[in-house]
């Protein structure tokens, strides 16, 4: 099966064609302009590079939050004016984090910036070459995942945070967890973490926030209500 896999979750954009368990293909760019600008030009360049046109794709592949509201909106409706009636794959954003420590042994804490001293998170286990998911995708204080990167440190376990959010940790804390090889989205990741997911129809391609907008919290503070 050739796959075209997708991230625009975050600052960063991904992009990997895959046939199988083989890699083609990927792209990625960092350069702080927006996914409108870069994503489809990203997309393009990796199927050249794959040898690869669009209608040889024979299913997508794109991560469905948390992340970036504007950024995961770009993402999926790329993937849906691309897919057609062909399958696609929705990944969760953190599990695609995850994967790009496949080759590492211990726990695995992905990091996303959630602003207001928050991070999107949840914990898997890696080990010989296989994940499972520990606790569920969550958006909590950094201070409370610090306890919690703690907690695994002191049984002596390695914990790997990679992320857009790992900025965010203590200088102590930051110093005693291990720096993964990448600590943002590869297109590869988000290609390996289908592989426990069942495929939707483009139309039925949703997405998953953990929060609400800035736009939505800042209506509800005026309607009286609270901050969420």
């Amino acid at each position: 099966m050739i796959l075209l896999s997708v991230d625009a979750s975050a600052k960063s954009a991904a992009v990997a064609v895959t046939d199988g368990e083989i890699l083609l293909a990927e792209g990625f760019e960092n350069s702080g302009f927006t996914h409108s600008e870069t994503l489809l030009p990203l997309v393009d360049a990796t199927l050249k590079k794959a040898g690869k046109s669009i209608d040889e794709i024979d299913a997508f592949a794109v991560t469905n939050g948390p992340g970036s509201f504007t950024g995961l909106r770009i993402g999926c409706a790329l993937v849906k004016g691309l897919a057609g009636d062909k399958p696609c794959y929705p990944v969760p954003t953190l599990s695609a984090l995850a994967y790009n420590c496949i080759d590492c042994e211990g726990v695995v804490i992905p990091m996303m910036d959630a602003r207001r001293q928050q991070t999107y998170t949840a914990t898997f286990a890696v080990q010989e070459g296989k994940i499972s998911q520990i606790t569920e995708d969550r958006a909590i204080a950094v201070e409370q995942l610090e306890n919690e990167i703690l907690s695994y440190l002191d049984q002596g376990k390695k914990v790997y945070v990679p992320g857009d959010g790992a900025y965010l940790l203590s200088e102590d804390v930051a110093q005693q967890v291990q720096k993964p090889a990448h600590p943002l989205i590869l297109g590869i990741s988000v290609a390996k973490a289908t592989q426990n997911i069942d495929p939707v129809s483009a139309v039925e391609l949703g997405l998953r926030y953990l929060r609400l907008s800035q736009a939505e919290r800042e209506r509800n503070i005026k309607l009286g209500g609270k901050e969420q």
